[in-house]
């Protein structure tokens, strides 16, 4: 039986405005939820989001975070700064950012570092695509992203948080299996032992994203290691994520 508090990620990428938040967040206002629930938007509206979640259960997080501690870095966004406009996670290492972006794993392993440093939650997205998946290599990829990514980290006193997200099924409605996430969970745990210990692994939240809907959150959530989800495009509408999100917090309470 899962003891790790369910955690539900909304990213709403580029996507959003003031209207999506005053719609979304109002969908949340006087509702109690088991889980851990929070919304990335885009920066520009992350005072915005904090104002209204005041009245919220909602908590911000960011899709992005800066290497950097401070300097002449145009354009980036430190951990400090995102700790300072309200934000209490941190997403680092999405799909996106790898591969539109050049994101190493050595830079998710000093973003994370970064992000620690402030308290906040390093949520690391990890994940195959469909080439690496079709020739049996997943493991491999899953592997060497979280050994290079995590291996030094300390997180004596700190959380993580992991998020596979299957590139191949990240906004084609190719969502995997439960039974094939769960065996990909299971797997991401044992690596987690071998970077940390057990007990640590034990205690890391491992989150599932790829075309994840009302409709299979149910089956996907509770998996015994599948610790919760990150949500895109489903997350742009208020009524679809708050399902997800009222299903995950009962199944917390079946816990």
């Amino acid at each position: 039986m899962k003891k790790r508090k369910p955690m539900i990620i909304a990213n709403w990428k580029l996507n959003g405005g003031l209207d999506l938040i005053c719609t979304s967040v109002a969908s949340f206002i006087g509702k109690h939820f088991e889980a851990q629930i929070a919304i990335c938007p885009p920066y520009i509206y992350l005072r915005d989001m904090m104002m209204f979640l005041q009245y919220s259960e909602l908590q911000i997080g960011s899709q992005n975070v800066s290497k950097y501690e401070s300097g002449a870095y145009t354009g980036e966004t430190s951990a400090q700064m995102l700790k300072q406009a309200g934000c209490t996670l941190c997403l680092i290492g999405h799909s996106e950012r790898r591969s539109m972006f050049g994101e190493t794993n050595q830079a998710c392993f000093n973003k994370a570092k970064r992000v620690l440093e402030h308290d906040l939650l390093p949520t690391l997205c990890i994940g195959e695509n469909r080439e690496e998946r079709e020739a049996l290599l997943t493991q491999q990829v899953l592997r060497q992203q979280l050994t290079e990514s995590l291996k030094g980290l300390d997180l004596t006193g700190r959380s993580l948080c992991i998020a596979y997200e299957p590139i191949w099924a990240i906004g084609t409605g190719l969502a995997a299996t439960p039974h094939l996430v769960q065996e990909t969970h299971q797997f991401i745990r044992q690596v987690l032992t071998e970077v940390f210990d057990l007990i640590t692994a034990n205690r890391i939240r491992i989150l599932y994203g790829g075309s994840v809907t009302k409709n299979n959150a149910h089956d996907l959530l509770v998996q015994p290691d599948i610790d919760g989800l990150l949500v895109g495009g489903a997350s742009l509408d208020p009524g679809h994520f708050l399902a997800i999100c009222e299903q995950a917090s009962q199944i917390a309470k079946e816990q």
